[in-house]
């Protein structure tokens, strides 16, 4: 017989509401992953009307992503929150509106478009580099985590839209601003076992509502600049030239795809591709910081793919950048900016062994698997190797890429993995061509604040130029 929600374990509540009382929201990752250790890798947890099923079996995950969109969806209370913020895009479309959404998404980001709009990353990557270069000349502290969100900000914004936002040498920043104010309420809502933004708003409310009204508001002009400037020039529809015009292409030639899609598909572009990146990119440079001998290896792989030139100028020569990946992918495996997946099954499901019942609450856990030993050998240390291929049969233990979900898995895996990948290894390898890095702030004080995504507390570096 398979087990129920009645017969797992979990952490005792207190009567009506549970286990609220224990729940720390910036920290809830690090919590499931603790309960885990006590109560298993399938257990429940109960905070007040909700009653949640928390995953960390990779396997159980795993099918559980294969089996989406047809037998799993997200959770339906994350799609209610994000639709009020006018979010309705491929992240929380279901079914065959999903499908439809993926289509066109799809392509916006493949490598034609990267190839075609390889160009402007440059360009915002040799703002980077002088924004670096120039508080090394001064002996100032860098804050690299502000650096890298407004140099994620005007990629994603010029490749979206086609605006050629430069928030690194601007002052100011208004994407920046209001984005930073939207994804920690998302969160909040999501997680709330009581909805009471609905009957009463806070101050804190008022300002995410005013940050979500603008950003629309952005991004209706940018629609409306964009359908100017295909009826303007009727070539595009054959070439677009960034996501926006694919969108809007892609809109006219399918019915079911309408300006509200459209908008939801760039916000999801804009909001992910900001913030998942930027992050990943702050928690290696933090890694790093620690590791002056994966630096040196990093440098010496950058001197020899970009030989004289201080980034990469050529887009084909970015697969040769094979160990600045494998740092890239250690840090996902250590510090995974998405560890938690919210789903819910259309129908009662069996899953190695456990009933989960149709319409029940499934939150996924995704980092505690790849800090097992099981997985991976020595799964603490920060070991880019582990990724490389000739290195993955010296490890004396298990490399079990299934418990490995950062851009998730299934047919729902993030479409957006390739650019990020890219975006990645471009940074990543001009800081080390360029520069050493050294962490000001004490390690110890760097923490990890769940907010829709798992970002570090900020931190100061210290880019030395090397010689």
């Amino acid at each position: 017989m398979p087990i129920t929600f009645k017969q797992l374990k979990g952490p005792k509540g207190l009567p009506v509401i549970g286990s609220i009382h224990k729940i720390d929201l910036p920290n809830l990752h690090n919590q499931l992953e603790s309960w885990s250790e006590e109560y298993g890798k399938v257990y429940k947890l109960i905070l007040g009307p909700s009653k949640l099923t928390v995953i960390t079996d990779p396997e159980v995950i795993q099918l559980i992503l294969r089996e989406r969109p047809d037998k799993f969806r997200r959770m339906s209370k994350m799609d209610e929150v994000m639709t009020e913020v006018g979010v309705n895009g491929v992240f929380n479309a279901e079914g065959e509106d999903w499908k439809a959404h993926r289509r066109i998404v799809n392509k916006g980001l493949d490598v034609k478009h990267q190839q075609q709009f390889y160009p402007e990353v440059v360009a915002t990557l040799e703002r980077l580099f002088n924004k670096w270069n120039n508080a090394v000349g001064q002996n100032q502290e860098v804050d690299v985590q502000q650096d890298l969100l407004r140099f994620t900000v005007d990629v994603t914004t010029s490749l979206a839209f086609g605006y050629k936002m430069n928030t690194l040498e601007e002052e100011g920043g208004v994407i920046q601003e209001h984005l930073e104010k939207i994804f920690p309420m998302i969160f909040k809502r999501i997680n709330a076992p009581i909805p009471f933004w609905r009957y009463y708003r806070t101050k804190t409310d008022k300002v995410f509502d005013n940050a979500v009204v603008e950003i629309n508001k952005l991004v209706d002009e940018f629609i409306v600049s964009g359908k100017k400037k295909l009826a303007d020039n009727p070539k595009l529809r054959e070439q677009p030239s960034n996501f926006l015009e694919s969108l809007l292409v892609a809109a006219e030639e399918e019915e079911s795809i309408t300006d509200e899609d459209v908008r939801g598909n760039l916000l999801t572009i804009l909001m992910a591709g900001e913030d998942t990146t930027a992050h990943t990119l702050a928690w290696a440079i933090y890694l790093l910081a620690e590791h002056p001998e994966i630096q040196t290896k990093l440098c010496e792989e950058a001197n020899t793919v970009l030989g004289d030139d201080k980034w990469l100028k050529d887009y084909s020569s970015n697969t040769l950048l094979v160990y600045t990946e494998a740092v890239a992918l250690e840090t996902m495996r250590l510090k995974p900016v998405a560890p938690l997946l919210f789903n819910e099954p259309l129908e009662d499901m069996e899953v190695n062994g456990y009933l989960f019942k149709k319409g029940c609450k499934l939150l996924m856990e995704t980092r505690y698997a790849s800090m097992q030993e099981e997985n991976f050998s020595n799964p603490e240390q920060f070991r880019p190797e582990r990724w490389i291929k000739q290195e993955q049969g010296k490890c004396p233990m298990g490399h079990d890429t299934k418990a490995y979900v950062p851009f998730g898995a299934g047919p729902r895996f993030c479409p957006g993995k390739n650019l990020a990948l890219l975006e990645m290894k471009l940074v990543l390898s001009m800081l080390m061509k360029n520069f050493s890095v050294e962490l000001i702030t004490p390690k110890e004080e760097v923490k990890e604040i769940m907010a829709f995504t798992m970002m570090p507390s900020s931190y100061q570096v210290k880019l030395t130029k090397r010689k």
